[in-house]
């Protein structure tokens, strides 16, 4: 009995060695140039949601008790999907908190319209003034903003 040993052709292996292609540093660059393309219209989804955040639940929306709570998920993880383009505001953060809040009021049932708009004027004010403020300043209004979000009357 012989055993034959063979090497299957690499493909990888080849395309390093052969010339041509892209440098990473070309690489990269053309891919920051493609997602700087879409700063403008990440900002304009960024602002209209937060409007419509606003219209459907905010303090003065007519019907928001009609409204549902994956309506209130979706529409923030629509913030969090395009908060790279405002990274350091904590709009992410904001967002992730209110996407918790809303889970939990949908375990409970029932909306719990005081932390809604606490989030909702933290997230105004993280879009128009999150990126000056201080670092401890924004995260103390994160940590506060995850404490309303994850408070369960029973539990405390």
């Amino acid at each position: 009995m012989t055993v034959r040993k063979f090497k299957p052709p690499n493909r990888l292996a080849k395309m390093i060695k052969e010339r041509g292609g892209l440098l990473a540093q070309d690489a990269i660059a053309a891919a920051e140039a493609g997602v700087e393309s879409l700063r403008e219209a990440s900002l304009a989804a960024l602002d209209e949601t937060l409007a419509e955040i606003e219209m459907r639940f905010g303090k003065g929306a007519e019907n928001r008790e009609a409204e549902s709570f994956e309506s209130l998920y979706v529409l923030a993880s629509r913030i969090i999907d395009v908060s790279a383009f405002v990274a350091g505001t904590g709009l992410d953060r904001a967002a992730m908190s209110l996407c918790g809040l809303a889970d939990n009021c949908a375990e409970a049932g029932a909306w719990r319209w005081d932390a809604v708009d606490v989030h909702l004027n933290a997230l105004k004010l993280l879009r128009s003034v999150g990126a000056s403020l201080p670092a401890a300043q924004r995260d103390s209004m994160l940590q506060g903003l995850y404490k309303v979000s994850h408070f369960r009357p029973d539990e405390s």
